[in-house]
C-alpha cells in the first residue's frame, strides 16, 4: 500500500487534462477539509474516485473476501458520504466522479461542472 498515491493518479491527470482543455479554471488539491482534487471556480469541489478503493458497486456484490480490504473500502465510502455532506452544508457544491466516467465519458464530466458553475 505505502506505493499507492494519493496526489498525481491517472485519473486526477485525465481531470486536469480535461479541465484545461474546457478552460475552465481550477486548483489542484487545494488546503482544506475533505481534500477534494480540485476546486473549479470558487464554490464547485470536484474529487476523481477510484473504483476499488471507493466502492463502486459495493453493494452489487463487487465486496472483497479479505476482512481488511472490506473494512477499509467501507471506511472509505462513510468518510466520502460524511465529508460531501459537511462540504455541502459548508456552501459548496460537490462532484465525484468515477476514473472509469472520466476516462470514458470526459464530455459527461465537463459538462457537469460547467453546468455547476453556471449556478
Amino acid at each position: 500500500m505505502s506505493r499507492i498515491r494519493s496526489k498525481g493518479t491517472k485519473v486526477e491527470r485525465q481531470m486536469q487534462s480535461l479541465l484545461e482543455d474546457a478552460n475552465i479554471r481550477f486548483e489542484a488539491h487545494p488546503d482544506m477539509f475533505g481534500s477534494p482534487d480540485f476546486v473549479a471556480g470558487k464554490r464547485v469541489l470536484v474529487f476523481c474516485d477510484g473504483i476499488f478503493w471507493h466502492g463502486y458497486n459495493y453493494r452489487n456484490g463487487k465486496v472483497p473476501r479479505q476482512k481488511f480490504w472490506r473494512e477499509k473500502i467501507e471506511r472509505n465510502m462513510r468518510r466520502d458520504r460524511r465529508n460531501s455532506r459537511k462540504l455541502r452544508s459548508m456552501g459548496y457544491s460537490v462532484l465525484r466522479f468515477w476514473e472509469h466516467d472520466v476516462a470514458k465519458r470526459p464530455e459527461f464530466c465537463v459538462r457537469k461542472i460547467k453546468n455547476k458553475l453556471r449556478f
